[in-house]
Parts: structure tokens; sequence; C-alpha cells
């Protein structure tokens, strides 16, 4: 059974967190690069299929990727609400693997 959580970025201060975890990746990690980061990013996914979804790894998956947006100048409560946009306006498909993809 999943849960449903109904979540807005803004009401959680992504943009402050996300600025909190660049700033600690800054000072623990200050030599790391894209190319090490989307490689830690493969083996975060990898961790998160491996755990079955514990909120821990998928916290791992998350704070990567908002060290990656600041680093990256995104201001993520404008883009997630831009994509989400971009996607309810797409039609979907379910292809033969499961995966899910929009229609060209």
């Amino acid at each position: 059974m999943h849960k449903i959580i109904v979540w807005d970025p803004d009401d959680i201060g992504i943009q402050s967190l996300a600025r909190e975890v660049f700033d600690w990746a800054e000072e623990t990690f200050p030599n790391r690069t894209d190319a090490s980061m989307y490689l830690k990013l493969y083996s975060e996914v990898a961790e998160v299929i491996e755990s079955n979804g514990k909120d821990g790894e998928v916290a791992d998956l998350f704070i990567l990727l908002l060290d990656y947006s600041v680093r990256k100048g995104i201001h993520l409560p404008s883009a997630i609400k831009s994509k989400l946009s971009i996607n309810r306006n797409r039609e979907w498909e379910i292809r033969p693997d499961g995966t899910m993809k929009h229609k060209e």
C-alpha cells in the first residue's frame, strides 16, 4: 500500500532545504564534480531499488538532487511547477516494460 502525500514544494521550503544541503555538501565534498555526482546518482538509485524504497535511501537520492539543483542554479519550486504543468498537458502511454512515456 502506497501512502499518498499531497505536496506543494513551497509549503515545505524546498529551496531553503536545497541550499542547506548544498552548503553541507560544499563543506563535506568540496571537490565533487558533475561527473562524480552522476555516478553517485546511479549508485543511489540502485540503493533505493535494493531497499524497496526505504525512506533513508530515498532521502539520500533526494539530497543528491537538491545539491545538484543548487549547483546548476535551478529554483526548484518554479521548475517543478513548470514541468508538472507540461506533464499534465501531455498524453501518456505505458510501454510493454511498464514504464510511462509521453506521446510525441
